[in-house]
């Protein structure tokens, strides 16, 4: 659909050969409802701190310790294994963010960017702008025809919705890096 559209989150252009990025597919392997998704995560920045490259079998095999340690974790009774408890983190004002899943763009708000991006682990935070439910349904209306079909909050990567978030990152900056996602190889 957006054949030779050139994305704001690399050089490379969407449908051209070899443009695709070759572990996209894998956020896909991650169920973002699991309640073992936190641990997931942290197997995950383990291969990746540990410099190995992601594949669909490593992904597979950190979900599996990722619900192993979660089961654990929810299973201790002050005598096993039992994870450090999370803190919690800090309300702010509303905001509309921009995370990147493969060639999609989910277009949310959050009061807790921080807890919002664990729930989601984007491949990638694209963007952060002040204000809350009425930025987001403005931005919904907005990029309507990019809509993914079946989706309320995803978008195809068009052009429009691209130069958009690329002003957004101009206007407010880009977001902190080390907001929770996805590791990246």
């Amino acid at each position: 659909m957006y054949e030779g559209a050139p994305h704001i989150w690399s050089n490379e252009r969407v449908g051209s050969a070899g443009g695709d990025d070759p572990t996209a597919h894998l956020a896909d392997l991650i169920n973002p409802a699991d309640p073992a998704l936190g641990h997931i995560a942290q197997e995950l920045a383990r291969f990746t701190e540990a410099g190995v490259e992601l594949t669909e079998e490593l992904v597979t095999a950190a979900i599996k310790l990722g619900r192993a340690a979660h089961t654990r974790w929810r299973s201790a009774d002050g005598s096993g294994f039992k994870a450090a408890a999370v803190p919690l983190q800090s309300s702010h004002d509303p905001v509309t963010y921009y995370v990147r899943r493969g060639a999609t763009v989910k277009i949310g708000t959050t009061t807790n960017i921080r807890e919002r991006m664990v729930a989601l682990l984007p491949e990638e935070v694209l963007a952060i702008e002040p204000g809350g439910q009425p930025v987001e349904f403005q931005r919904h209306r907005q990029f309507s025809a990019l809509r993914v079909d079946g989706q309320r909050e995803w978008f195809h990567a068009g052009p429009a919705l691209q130069e958009h978030v690329q002003r957004v990152r101009e206007q407010y900056g880009v977001p902190d890096p080390a907001l929770p996602g996805l590791p990246t190889s």
